[in-house]
């Protein structure tokens, strides 16, 4: 089921949630809608699922408009992010619901109905757990039966509010690898919704990063975080070192550095370096600038150093402290930095 959003712009009071958004969206595909709180993702999402009617523009799913289609109308499965299960019932029951509110004429048979929660409970790998009630899953469980409940209308397309969200760290990773095979099994039409980058990059198949109620970017994940086309993307996949650029014949100075900046319009610009993306050494380099260590501490399995230059702050990762030799790393040592790559961005006019 295909999605095509047409200049769809909603405000509520003075505040501009949604301005002219424009989304198409491939059969079987997932979606991220990625961006910080108040940026639009939730409201784009309701949209789409009915619960909220846009201002202005024109929503149609496989070219069909819907743009005032009920709910019920539109075979929509939604996962909220603090599940939504009925604490009265089983975690059968949680899953069948749907099914035996659905109108008279269209309700399945008992029969049907038993065959279709066992199946979904298989699907979500917790058939066993069909006579607990929500109280007694864990955080994971109840999302998956929540994932389940959505799933039994066999819906059109499923929408995902921070699915996430409300579970740890190691869960949540879990979960959303778990989502992904899922996904790549069943190829329903699927949008999530999330303002946590790592699980977008790791999930989606395309990335729309939002800001202000409009969209920065769309693109596979690798092409946001590798080819961002503004500084907000830049900075919102991840921390970036922001340094005064200037642009000449498309190459960059940046502290002295020559960097090609091909299709940056001539003038002063902002230059943003990831962590990742520096050259760390002892000894100096063609070009290199020296800077003191102000600090160096293992995170997990890499290497996170502060340096200065000329007072400047800047930070630095490294895969493995290896990269830096055996030395014995003090605060006030001095060592030598290049950039290996730089996102370059042109001062914006009137600034």
């Amino acid at each position: 089921m295909s999605i095509a959003i047409e200049s769809v712009s909603k405000q509520f009071g003075a505040f501009q949630a949604l301005d002219n958004v424009n989304l198409d969206i491939a059969s079987g595909e997932l979606i991220a809608l990625l961006g910080p709180s108040g940026c639009g993702k939730t409201t784009l999402l309701r949209i789409i699922a009915g619960l909220e009617t846009p201002d202005s523009g024109r929503l149609a799913f496989h070219g069909e408009d819907t743009t005032d289609t009920p709910v019920r109308e539109r075979q929509v499965g939604f996962v909220f992010q603090h599940y939504a299960l009925f604490r009265h019932l089983t975690v059968f029951e949680n899953v069948a619901f749907g099914l035996r509110v659905r109108p008279r004429k269209t309700r399945p048979s008992e029969a049907v109905i038993r065959a279709k929660v066992h199946e979904l409970l298989q699907l979500v790998q917790l058939d066993w757990l069909a006579d607990r009630y929500p109280s007694q899953l864990s955080g994971g469980q109840r999302q998956r039966i929540a994932l389940a409940r959505a799933l039994a209308v066999e819906p059109r397309v499923l929408l995902l509010d921070e699915p996430f969200g409300a579970l740890d760290a190691q869960v949540r990773k879990e979960l959303r690898r778990w989502l992904r095979r899922l996904h790549d099994e069943l190829h329903i039409t699927s949008v999530f919704v999330t303002h946590d980058q790592e699980e977008a990059l790791e999930v989606a198949d395309r990335v729309v990063v939002l800001n202000r109620g409009r969209i920065e970017q769309v693109g596979a994940p690798a092409e946001v975080y590798h080819k961002p086309a503004s500084p907000f993307v830049v900075e919102f996949l991840g921390q970036a070192n922001k340094l005064p650029a200037h642009v000449c014949n498309g190459r960059a100075d940046i502290l002295g550095w020559q960097i090609a900046a091909p299709s940056v319009a001539d003038g002063d610009g902002t230059a943003f370096v990831r962590p990742s993306d520096w050259w760390l050494s002892h000894h100096p380099g063609e070009g290199s600038l020296p800077v003191q260590l102000q600090d160096i501490r293992a995170v997990g399995p890499r290497w996170q150093v502060s340096v200065t230059h000329q007072g400047r702050p800047l930070e630095i990762e490294l895969s493995t402290r290896d990269e830096l030799g055996e030395a014995d790393l003090q605060p006030g040592h001095w060592l030598h930095l290049q950039p290996r790559k730089a996102h370059v961005f042109a001062t914006p006019a009137g600034r």
